[in-house]
Order: structure tokens, then C-alpha cells, then sequence
């Protein structure tokens, strides 16, 4: 798909901004207004639509130029480009969360130890049915709980045991 003009996405701005318009045609100057371009890229604009010769200047009519802003809003390539657009805007958003969190440095756990109970944290409590966390920051809390997996990887039975897994339902 080719790539789409800048003013593309501005579109229902656009056709918003001609609905308040108390003109009935429209020359160079505001169109090259409106779409944020250049003389040359207004006047090729201009160039799709009929218009009027009014003196040395050349405009077109304002509701032609929102039926054929509508029709293009309405169209395929306005429609994927604004679902693209926003796909992108949703990754962009998760990878800046994701990344605020890759941020947080986190202290390697202590050397493994071979029984769960003895190789949790300081903080870290747990007993059947229940977990309890003491943390002073959230930096301090994603550290216990990332020593807390550590140790469960390191000695499951020892967590099953310390989690009274038989007894819990």
C-alpha cells in the first residue's frame, strides 16, 4: 500500500473544520491552509474537484470537497490506515509500560540453598494457605517476589511443603 499523505489521518478534522465553514468555495490559500501543504500540493487538490475561475484565481466549491472527503474517509485505505495507526499507538503504549518495568534492577538472588524455607528473603513469609509480603517500595516488592520464584524453581517440594499444598482446598 503506498504511502499516505500527512494530512490523511486529520481527516474528520478536516471535514469538521468544513462543516463550520461559512464559505462557499474555497481557493488556494485556504486549502493549502486547511491540509497543512504547500502551493503546489494544494493547486493538485484543487485539480480533483470542479471549481470556479473567480478573476486571476481559481477556487472550488466547499461541498464538493467534503462529499469527496467523506467518500475518502469512508473508503478502505482510510480505513486501514486509521486501524493501523492505532495498533501502532497500542504497541507503542505497551512497550513504554514494559519498559518502565525493565528498568527496576533487581539483586541477584542469594546462592541457591537446598530447602525453600531457608532461601526466602527477608520479609517473605509463608504459611498454608497464606503468603505474606513486607516491602517498602514497589522496586522492593518485585525483588521479593522475583526471590520468592526463584526459590519455588529451586526447591519445589520444600514450597508445596511450606504452602501446606495436602492440607489447602
Amino acid at each position: 500500500m503506498p504511502a499516505q499523505p500527512a494530512w490523511f489521518h486529520r481527516l474528520p478534522e478536516i471535514l469538521e473544520h468544513l462543516h463550520v465553514l461559512p464559505d462557499s468555495y474555497l481557493d488556494r490559500l485556504a486549502v493549502e491552509k486547511l491540509f497543512g501543504v504547500r502551493q503546489r500540493r494544494a493547486r493538485q487538490l484543487m485539480a480533483l474537484l470542479p471549481g470556479v475561475r473567480i478573476g486571476n484565481a481559481f477556487a472550488i466549491e466547499r461541498r464538493a470537497l467534503m462529499e469527496w472527503l467523506q467518500r475518502t474517509v469512508e473508503g478502505t485505505p482510510f480505513q486501514t490506515e486509521t486501524g493501523r495507526r492505532a495498533r501502532v499507538a497500542e504497541r507503542l503504549e505497551s512497550i513504554r509500560r514494559q519498559t518502565a518495568g525493565r528498568r527496576i534492577e533487581i539483586s541477584p538472588p542469594p546462592p541457591a540453598v537446598t530447602r525453600f524455607s531457608q532461601s526466602l528473603a527477608v520479609g517473605i513469609e509463608i504459611v498454608p494457605g497464606e503468603l505474606r509480603i513486607r516491602f517498602r517500595t514497589p522496586e522492593d516488592l518485585a525483588a521479593k517476589l522475583f526471590h520468592l520464584s526463584q526459590a519455588m524453581a529451586a526447591d519445589w517440594p520444600g514450597f508445596q511443603d511450606a504452602a501446606g499444598a495436602s492440607q489447602v482446598s
